[in-house]
């Protein structure tokens, strides 16, 4: 009711998808996601071919009405950008479409959820934990920190390295917690402690280096604006019930969070 809309929301406006489409774009999101589950069924893959197709048609419908008619949105600016005197091809454009409604809404949905459960197991006063810009931007941080919406990314070698004793040779895939690093205590005092005036190091939620994600601006800002509203809306927030993780591969987060106020 709260984290699926906002981050499926937000990101619609951005590209140009109308707003009612959110419950269709989460139902193939959810399709798409379950293929990084342990144990897929036949019957989920299928679902998974379906939904990538019907969304893939309908990409390319409003890529055919942002060509007739360009407005103000994201997939305007990405059919009509030229690079170099090239422009994004058809395919192009539905997969970049597709992966940033995918990217930019799933792993927010996960850490709003994380983030509210993790001040509310705190104890601390969300009136002080969100009392100016600069605090809430820690207490965000140390959320993203210590219950990192994607726990797990594997890369690739780009060539022969050693560390901590393993060897890798170029092409090796590697499977990198990010979760673990957030908790090193190398870099962070007392790292299994909820500190919102932590001020360490950097989180790795978001990742590193060239792959480091595109939409930790956009996924930031969502958070540290809707986080504020929700406890200030809401006096006397609590958990309803104990909340249950959701079983998804490299994705953490709650199947549900249900709340008492």
């Amino acid at each position: 009711a709260f984290a699926d809309i906002i981050p499926v929301t937000m990101i619609a406006r951005m590209i140009g998808i109308p707003e009612e489409m959110g419950p269709q774009l989460f139902t193939w999101s959810h399709a798409y996601v379950r293929m990084y589950m342990f144990g897929r069924t036949r019957e989920q893959e299928e679902e998974a071919e379906r939904a990538s197709k019907e969304f893939s048609d309908y990409v390319k419908t409003v890529i055919a009405e942002r060509r007739a008619e360009p407005r103000d949105d994201l997939l305007t600016h990405m059919i009509h950008t030229e690079h170099k005197g090239q422009y994004l091809t058809e395919e192009e454009l539905v997969s970049t479409t597709i992966v940033l409604l995918n990217a930019g809404h799933e792993a927010t949905v996960h850490q709003i959820g994380n983030s509210v459960r993790t001040i509310l197991d705190s104890g601390g006063d969300p009136a002080e934990l969100f009392r100016d810009e600069a605090t809430t931007e820690r207490t965000v941080e140390e959320t993203l920190r210590i219950c990192a919406p994607v726990h797990i990314f594997q890369r690739w070698a780009l060539e022969p390295a050693e560390i901590d004793g393993v060897s890798f040779k170029r092409g090796d895939k590697v499977s990198l917690i990010l979760a673990a690093a957030n908790l090193d205590p190398a870099k962070f005092t007392d790292p299994l402690t909820f500190k919102p005036d932590r001020n360490e190091a950097a989180n790795l939620s978001f990742g590193a280096g060239i792959h480091f994600c595109i939409g930790a601006p956009l996924a930031r800002l969502e958070l540290n604006v809707v986080l504020p509203i929700l406890f200030e809306r809401l006096a006397g927030l609590r958990l309803a019930k104990t909340p249950v993780v959701k079983d998804v591969y490299h994705f953490h987060g709650l199947d549900r969070l249900d709340l008492q106020w």
